[in-house]
């Protein structure tokens, strides 16, 4: 690397890393938002098609939703998602990069749905945006659970310990199981097989990512609003009222 591009280097890796100052409620309500709706999103589409009596109580996939009675609920949800990511600030310039990312592709998930079945049709582009958008969406997310919230990408040694952090176990386990979970449900949507073919796999799969990175996102600003909540605890022993004497009552 000559000199003028290793300078050039430098400069860029130094302002995308650069600390950067942040307000912390509203970067805890955003984390706490897109906590929210990653968590309990699967399930309640689920609980939707139910409730509106759908034909299809569970589709295919997360995304064939978009066909169901809950299409507005999966729509309006991927939305605030993105505006979340998108509004969310983190601690460099790289890491608002890497969420704003990931807003777009949840917005573009929302916009550009996936086919639809057969003999209802849609251009081949927007569903090949589609699912390009939704990779991309789960591969960041759970990379950013893993290089950011576990702090995988500081040296060994400016990690925290993870016996004295037990929350930093689960950001790592929730963004291994975002990345697995993804993984399978590429592979079972691009190459589908007989054991996964007979029921809605690519939704579970695809339940369990988008779970466990909502799981990791609300852990903390749940944990703080928790700690809120507490009420101070009671005294074992409280000191007895001093009792007035008669001198003090002839007042």
């Amino acid at each position: 690397m000559n000199p003028l591009t290793a300078s050039l280097y430098r400069r860029v890796r130094a302002t995308l890393t650069r600390p950067r100052r942040q307000d912390a409620e509203t970067v805890r309500n955003l984390r706490l938002g897109v906590g929210v709706i990653g968590t309990f999103l699967p399930v309640t589409l689920i609980i939707a098609n139910l409730i509106l009596d759908d034909k299809v109580i569970v589709p295919a996939s997360m995304s064939g939703t978009y066909y169901t009675s809950a299409r507005n609920l999966f729509v309006g949800s991927l939305c605030a998602l993105g505006v979340f990511l998108i509004g969310y600030r983190g601690d460099t310039r790289l890491q608002d990069l890497c969420t704003s990312f990931a807003g777009l592709c949840a917005l573009l998930v929302a916009f550009a749905p996936t086919a639809p079945t057969s003999p209802d049709t849609e251009p081949a582009w927007v569903n090949y945006l589609h699912h390009s958008a939704a990779g991309a969406l789960i591969f960041t997310l759970g990379l950013f659970c893993l290089t950011v919230f576990a702090q995988l990408a500081k040296p060994r040694a400016a990690r925290p310990a993870m016996a004295d952090h037990p929350s930093m176990i689960l950001y790592l386990a929730c963004g291994i199981l975002v990345l697995v979970s993804g993984a399978f449900a590429l592979y079972t949507g691009v190459w589908p097989t007989s054991w996964s073919t007979d029921w809605s796999s690519l939704y579970l799969f695809e339940a369990v990512a988008v779970f466990a990175f909502g799981s990791a996102w609300i852990a903390e600003p749940a944990g703080m609003i928790w700690t809120k909540l507490k009420l101070p605890p009671v005294p074992d022993s409280v000191a007895p009222t001093p009792s007035l004497s008669p001198q003090d009552t002839q007042h």
